[in-house]
Formats: structure tokens, C-alpha cells, sequence
């Protein structure tokens, strides 16, 4: 029997099967997200050095506007909520709802790429993609909500050992059928590259949309469509707003400027991303426990975890920011280098999302939807703007300046909401001010930093020596977390 630091596997797999289903579908699919997450980000590096910068920014392109169409193509059932109010609802008509959302998706794709050709017909074969491209985002959006939903079902039912796999495994094969795509074949690579890793998607999702047809038999039924629509209608300028700030910038950097400066915001916006792994996984626990506690009326239990968990995470951006460099010349090539400057402002707004997400977490409970919405569509407005006038001009840079700027503003306007649901004395904003305050001015600072590799790494140390010093208070505030 092997040994792990004096605790063998069979007391591990015992603990394990002793672990609550619920706990058990949580752990793994916390696990599984981390893991596709993390192998997209390994692999970014081979992409980057085996196409060119205008062949990557192509591809940076394509998926912007993936994450832009998908809003109308498929009604952002796939992230709106509405669908878990839907496996809520129908608890004993689930395979009949699912095959409903599959139409009533199937139908929108089809009514929105019909719109899309006739604006091609108005303003040129150059409208939004090239034909080819739109073909694979066609395809795209009629087979892969399948596996959405489905695996959202499993979620739900705490079934989590089939799920797990297939979310991992079709990653995996897809970017797979990538590499080979672009190594193998000659003519466009930014096209292969797309067109195989949807060909490695609907490997799972097209066997997957047949099972789910053939289970639910409810293709059309104006009656739930009407009820789907009635839910996920409302949320479409919220959602919409959402991707417009986190993907119009790469399109207009594309348009604007050129597909290779796309590309080096792409991988620096990457970068900047890996700070969320961490707050997705946090978030995912703060949430029950600030409805909790609401409910208990213990404000000041949210407020001294929330106080704990900025500190670590401005830690952890900090740390982020200081080994930039190093990451950047792990992810792309020299050619790639000179983004490195716009990773400061992109980390700011990472950390401007975690705030974010403790304001909206309060609106969430009490319902406070049109005021997330109202601050959303105001300052993806902003963030439009701003691109189109700056971006021109100051191409990757503006874009990492002007998103920084309209992160500011739906912050505030969320905290102005948040004042306003009954509720609006959880935190403490004169701290939260303070804070945001240091990883603004130390992000500015890492720009000089950059310059100086000696105090970079001094600093590095630093924190390094800060972690360990803190450890147990670390390890109290996740016991914490996790025990809500």
C-alpha cells in the first residue's frame, strides 16, 4: 500500500466516500474547471510560436466574437442562470425541457446568421467574419449547447464522475486536433486551427445532441419557449454588455489596427486572467456563505472574511504582476515582449471584478437585477467609446487603459445599487477604498519595475516570505469558507 506523508490511499479513498454527494460533484467540478483552464493555458505557448501573430490574432478574433453572438444565437442560456430555473422548475419533465432549449437555441442561430448574411449582402463579404469562419461559428452554436446543458444537468444532479470526464477529455482532444491541424495541413492556419478544434468538440457534442433529442422528444413547444424567453429576455443586455467589455476590445484592436497587435493583447489579457482562477474558486464558496449570513444578520462575519480574502488576493496580484515578464516569455515569443505594459492596468481589473462580485452578491440576494443590468450596459457603453476613440491612436495600450477606466465606473455604480438594497452596511468601504488604492499605485509601479529585474525579484522574495508567515491565517480563512 502506497504511502502519502504517513496516510495511506485507503484511508484517503474511505474519507472520500464518506464526503457528501453535493460536496463530492462541488470538489470535482472545481477540479475540472481548474484543469481545462490550466491546460488551455499550457498550451497557449506552443500556439503562439507555431502560427503568426496575425494568424493568433485571427483566431483572438473569431472567439470575441463567439462570446459576443452566442448572446443572441443562443440566448445566453448557457450562461444567463435561466436554464438552472428551468431544471428547477421541470423536475420531472427535465429531458423534455432540455430537447425545448435545444430547439428554441437551434431556431435563434438560424434567425440571427440569416440576419448576419443579409448584412453581408448590405455592407460587403468582410461583415463581421469571413464566410468560412462564420460556417464554423454556425456549427459551433447549433451543437455545443447540447453538451452545456447537459453537463449543467449533471452538475445539478450532484452526477459529477461522467461529466468531469467529458469536459476534460473534449478539451483536450480538440486542442489536440489543433496542433495537428496546423502542422500537418498547408493554406489558411488561422482556419485550421478553428475549424479543427470545433471539429474535436463535435466529436462529443453531436452524439450528445442526438441522445438529448432522442430522450426529450419536446423539440418544439411554443408554450415552454414562451416561459424560456419570458426568463432569459431581460438578462440579454446584462449578459451582452458582459462580453462587449471583455471581447469588443481584441475585434477593434483587429479592425482598427491589425490582427498581430490583437494577438498580443489576447495573451496579455490571458495573463491577467490567471488571477481569476483563484476568485472564481473563492467566489464560489463566498457566495452561500454571504446569503448565510444575511440570513443570520451577521454582516460583520462577511465583512472580516471579505477584509481577509482582499488582502490575500491583492497578494496574489501582486505576485502576478511582479513575474509577468517571465510568464509572457513562457506564453509567446520575443516578438510578443512589448505587451508586457498593459498586463499592470488588465491585473487592476481583475481586481476591480473581485469587488465586483462582493457588491453583486448582495444585489443577487435581494433580487436587485435591473440595477446590475443598468450598471453593466452603462459601462460597457463607456468602455465602447472610449475604444473608438483611443484605440486608433494607441492601439493594445488604450485597450488595457480604457477597460481599466470602465471597470472603475461598474464598480461604483454597483456600489451605488448596493447602498440601496436593505442591506447596504456589510462593508467596510473606507478598508475596501484603502486597498484598492495600494493595488492601483503598485500596479502603476510595476511598469517601473520592469526596467529593474533586481528590485523586481526582491520584491518577489518579499512576498514569497509574506505567504509563508501567513500560512495558518491562509489555511483559517479557507477552513472558513469552506465550513459555510
Amino acid at each position: 500500500m502506497f504511502i502519502i506523508r504517513g496516510v495511506t490511499v485507503k484511508i484517503l479513498i474511505n474519507k472520500w466516500k464518506k464526503i457528501p454527494n453535493s460536496a463530492k460533484s462541488s470538489i470535482a467540478f472545481v477540479f475540472c474547471s481548474l484543469f481545462v483552464k490550466g491546460f488551455i493555458f499550457i498550451v497557449t505557448p506552443l500556439f503562439t510560436r507555431i502560427m503568426t501573430m496575425d494568424d493568433y490574432g485571427i483566431v483572438t478574433t473569431y472567439n470575441s466574437w463567439v462570446s459576443i453572438l452566442e448572446i443572441f444565437a443562443i440566448l445566453g442560456l448557457t450562461s444567463a442562470g435561466v436554464f438552472n430555473i428551468g431544471l428547477k422548475d421541470n423536475k420531472n419533465k427535465r429531458d423534455e425541457y432540455i430537447s425545448s432549449c435545444l430547439g428554441l437555441c437551434n431556431i435563434t442561430t438560424f434567425i440571427v446568421f440569416a440576419l448576419i448574411l443579409i448584412g453581408k449582402v448590405i455592407f460587403g463579404n468582410d461583415f463581421i467574419l469571413s464566410n468560412k469562419l462564420l460556417l464554423c461559428m454556425f456549427v459551433h452554436f447549433l451543437f455545443n449547447p447540447a453538451q452545456i446543458f447537459w453537463i449543467t444537468r449533471q452538475r445539478y444532479e450532484y452526477k459529477y464522475k461522467l461529466a468531469t470526464l467529458v469536459s476534460i477529455v473534449s478539451v483536450v482532444v480538440a486542442q489536440l486536433f489543433s496542433v495537428v491541424s496546423i502542422l500537418l495541413f498547408d493554406g489558411d492556419v488561422a482556419f485550421n486551427k478553428i475549424m479543427s478544434n470545433e471539429l474535436g468538440l463535435l466529436v462529443f457534442t453531436i452524439p450528445i445532441y442526438i441522445i438529448l433529442l432522442k430522450k426529450g422528444k419536446d423539440y418544439i413547444n411554443l408554450k415552454r419557449w414562451k416561459s424560456i424567453l419570458y426568463l432569459a429576455i431581460p438578462l440579454i443586455p446584462h449578459y451582452l454588455a458582459q462580453h462587449v467589455m471583455a471581447s469588443s476590445d481584441k475585434i477593434m484592436i483587429s479592425n482598427f489596427v491589425s490582427s498581430g497587435d490583437a494577438a498580443i493583447y489576447g495573451v496579455v489579457a490571458n495573463i491577467s486572467m490567471i488571477g481569476t482562477i483563484f476568485w472564481n474558486a473563492i467566489n464560489a464558496s463566498l457566495i452561500p456563505y454571504t446569503h448565510e449570513k444575511i440570513e443570520t444578520k451577521k454582516y460583520n462575519h462577511i465583512n472580516a472574511l471579505c477584509k481577509k480574502l482582499l488582502i490575500g488576493y491583492f497578494v496574489v496580484q501582486c505576485l502576478i504582476l511582479l513575474i509577468a515578464p517571465e510568464i509572457l516569455s513562457i506564453l509567446a515569443p520575443p516578438s510578443y515582449s512589448k505587451g508586457v505594459y498593459c498586463i499592470p492596468p488588465l491585473i487592476f481589473v481583475i481586481y476591480l471584478n473581485a469587488l465586483y462580485n462582493m457588491f453583486a452578491n448582495i444585489e443577487f440576494y435581494h433580487k436587485k437585477t435591473k440595477g446590475i443590468a443598468v450598471s453593466t450596459v452603462i459601462a460597457a457603453a463607456i468602455n465602447l467609446l472610449l475604444n473608438y476613440i483611443f484605440i486608433p491612436y494607441f492601439s493594445y495600450v488604450a485597450a488595457a487603459y480604457t477597460t481599466m477606466i470602465s471597470n472603475v465606473v461598474l464598480v461604483f455604480l454597483h456600489y451605488l445599487f448596493y447602498k440601496k438594497t436593505e442591506t447596504n452596511n456589510v462593508y467596510d468601504i473606507s478598508f475596501i477604498l484603502k486597498i484598492s488604492i495600494f493595488q492601483f499605485l503598485f500596479s502603476g509601479l510595476c511598469n517601473f519595475l520592469y526596467f529593474n529585474s533586481l528590485i523586481r525579484y526582491l520584491f518577489i522574495i518579499l512576498i514569497i516570505i509574506i505567504i509563508i508567515c501567513k500560512r495558518k491565517n491562509i489555511i483559517e480563512t479557507i477552513k472558513t469558507l469552506k465550513s459555510s
